[in-house]
């Protein structure tokens, strides 16, 4: 991932924040027999500590580790037992930046705001069953701790440990991570208020998330 200076993030909170806030990712690696790359959306989180649950947003990615399965049906499962390295792609919010928005009669072109955390390194298949096991419990918990429904998975653990049989877990170590939070910052202040407050008006989910995310980020206060 290319990151210009401007465009880095401003902690290693703020990586960890949006690899918990979207867990639904992709996981990347090459094909099976040096194929062409497959990929597959997945939800993913950091691995889990010993007392179960994920590492704290501030606690740095790198040398940490991301955790997901997939179908074993799934072609790229047979592709992640031979590859030695993987990547593991976060979205956050993203939206389209237009020319409109900024001030002034200079010359200017869309853009895209967004934000995304690239973590890659060697991956490793999970065949033990307790700890695949594990891998699956720790991304119901996640997720539900998130969606914020309390669903008890107990009287289900039956039917997700017969599961077991039709899922690859794997487990990638975080060698290497970046990061893009490109919100505006190569913008006056000024400008950067507009953009907000355009995209906090917009129909579109995506975009207010995009303009709440930039209100925070730059500390623009209330916009619109």
């Amino acid at each position: 991932m290319h990151t210009p200076r401007h465009f880095r993030a401003d902690s290693p909170d703020r990586e960890g924040r949006l690899v918990r806030e979207n867990p639904f990712g992709l996981i990347v690696c090459g094909g099976a027999g040096a194929g062409a790359p497959v990929a597959t959306h997945v939800p993913m989180l950091r691995r889990p500590g010993t007392d179960g649950r994920p590492p704290a947003d501030g606690e740095p990615l790198l040398g940490g580790a991301i955790v997901g399965h997939l179908a074993k049906v799934n072609p790229q499962s047979a592709a992640l037992r031979e590859a030695d390295e993987a990547l593991a792609v976060f979205l956050g919010p993203d939206g389209y930046v237009s020319p409109t928005w900024y001030d002034g009669d200079r010359p200017n072109v869309p853009t895209w705001n967004y934000a995304a955390v690239h973590v890659s390194g060697p991956l490793r298949v999970v065949d033990d069953p307790d700890e695949a096991l594990a891998i699956v419990r720790a991304s119901i918990d996640a997720t539900e701790a998130y969606a914020g429904t309390a669903w008890d998975p107990t009287p289900s653990l039956g039917y997700v440990d017969k599961l077991l049989a039709g899922i690859v877990a794997f487990e990638l170590a975080a060698a290497d991570v970046r990061s893009t939070f490109k919100l505006s910052q190569n913008k006056p202040a000024d400008t950067q208020r507009r953009v907000a407050a355009s995209l906090a008006a917009s129909a579109h989910g995506r975009d207010r998330e995009v303009a709440a995310l930039m209100t925070d980020f730059l500390g623009l206060g209330a916009v619109g």
